[in-house]
């Protein structure tokens, strides 16, 4: 991804410090964009800006974020907005995966997925959303997941925390675009390639893609607002469950 076709277009993605936020933020640097990651260990913001400077050179800022928290949340956007001189994207990335069965977790553990898989979503929607709306233009991208569209039982809290993000994005994306606000829900297979995945969000900024985008653990990925069947049926071919 060497052309810089992102160049002046400027980013805040939550989650940056690891996994699929950190592979989208390398893969909107080398798309020229300008970034802003955030991230609750201020010690890791810094550490991971200071590897991504020296690996593209281009505007990095760490900052602070507490995606639970929704004052703090608007301060992050606040900040990135203001020392990158506006924002154009918002990437919703950050996330917490299960760490037991859904009989054996613990209600903090269950508390915590609904609070940053789907509560941190909503509230990062509804806050990118309302500055977009007001600018007249933006892109949101919510990540979500072929688990949000099926479900697995040895996830179920996970599940039903990514098929409230899907929905939700299904509904920003029908209410949003004639305000000039795109939606896009990225949707990864299972054990996801995050350099995949941060390719496909990468595409749906470029292009300008809306609504469902399914990223199958090959890496191939399209934009999907097929009939519900047809997608249930692929995205249990992707999970193996047929």
């Amino acid at each position: 991804m060497s052309k810089k076709t992102l160049a002046g277009k400027r980013v805040a993605i939550t989650g940056g410090t690891d996994g699929i936020g950190k592979a989208a933020a390398l893969a909107f640097l080398a798309a020229g964009a300008e970034i802003a990651i955030g991230d609750n260990d201020s010690g890791k913001v810094r550490t991971v800006t200071n590897q991504l400077n020296r690996i593209h050179g281009g505007t990095v800022l760490g900052l602070p974020l507490d995606v639970t928290d929704s004052a703090r949340f608007a301060e992050f956007l606040s900040a990135a907005e203001e020392k990158l001189g506006g924002l154009d994207v918002v990437v919703n990335a950050a996330e917490i995966l299960p760490t037991s069965s859904f009989f054996t977790e613990f209600d903090t553990a269950t508390d915590l997925q609904i609070e940053i898989n789907l509560r941190a979503v909503i509230t990062g929607s509804r806050l990118a959303g309302a500055r977009f709306i007001e600018q007249g233009h933006g892109q949101i991208v919510n990540i979500g997941s072929a688990v949000g569209v099926t479900a697995a039982l040895g996830a179920a809290v996970y599940s039903a925390t990514k098929h409230a993000v899907v929905g939700l994005g299904t509904a920003l994306h029908r209410g949003l675009a004639e305000q000039g606000v795109i939606v896009s829900t990225v949707a990864p297979g299972f054990e996801p390639d995050a350099e995949a995945v941060a390719d496909a969000i990468v595409d749906c900024v470029e292009h300008q893609r809306g609504g469902l985008l399914v990223v199958p653990p090959s890496g191939w990925f399209r934009t999907a607002m097929p009939d519900p069947v047809h997608l249930r049926h692929t995205m249990r071919r992707m999970l193996g469950i047929m």
